[in-house]
């Protein structure tokens, strides 16, 4: 029977190169130097917008998906966090003169959006194990992005700490392995493949990585 969190273990061990891609991504040292003009930092959030709002949908499959199970309060607290985000990405958006109308209707890339709809077929095919270990490996450095992203726009552009509370929320989350572990414990237990659990972080990570890569692209041809 296999442990999950030896699994865990495992999974970051084998996606460590990504996740220092990821954690020491360019983006963040671009903001850093005021090399990114306000009309291009405005893909940040106009993608954003498009992620959170899809990633609330996938999360309240998961709830309806999992009502019956353990699972269900995790997948619940996290909806609602991505609830309450929304309006702090708006003052965020505010700040670069962006309206919520705007947002709507901002072009997303296909390498932005990615990620958000690899979440959305998760929501609908992975299994509840499957999921929370992805996130479980992902939330890490996307936190820690985001605590890098919010010093440097506080810093070098600016703005104050009520628009940057976005990203601060999301570098400041609490821990939620051990409940993570509980749920992995009982797909593994209930026969769920190591192996897929295993392939869905590391689809994860690399969309993750794609999100950051089309923002310094975007960032640096804006």
């Amino acid at each position: 029977m296999t442990d999950a969190s030896r699994l865990v273990d495992r999974v970051r061990s084998e996606l460590q190169a990504i996740d220092d891609q990821i954690r020491n991504h360019p983006y963040p040292e671009l903001l850093e130097r005021r090399a990114v003009s306000l009309d291009a930092l405005r893909a940040f959030p106009g993608h954003q917008y498009h992620i959170i709002t899809s990633d609330m949908r996938s999360l309240a499959i998961l709830v309806q998906r999992f009502g019956g199970e353990p699972s269900h309060d995790f997948f619940m607290g996290i909806l609602q966090g991505e609830h309450q985000g929304l309006p702090r990405l708006l003052r965020l958006a505010a700040r670069l003169q962006m309206t919520e109308a705007e947002l709507r209707d901002y072009p997303v890339t296909a390498e932005g959006f990615a990620y958000t709809t690899f979440m959305a077929y998760q929501a609908l095919y992975a299994s509840a194990a499957e999921f929370v270990l992805g996130i479980l490996v992902n939330f890490a450095a996307w936190g820690h992005n985001c605590a890098r992203t919010s010093a440097a726009l506080r810093h070098a552009y600016g703005f104050t700490a009520e628009q940057t509370e976005f990203l601060d929320t999301f570098a400041a989350m609490p821990p939620f392995e051990e409940v993570a572990l509980e749920i992995i414990q009982a797909g593994l237990d209930r026969g769920d493949d190591p192996l897929r659990l295993s392939r869905g972080a590391r689809l994860f990570q690399a969309y993750e990585k794609m999100f950051w890569d089309c923002v310094a692209e975007l960032a640096e041809t804006g």
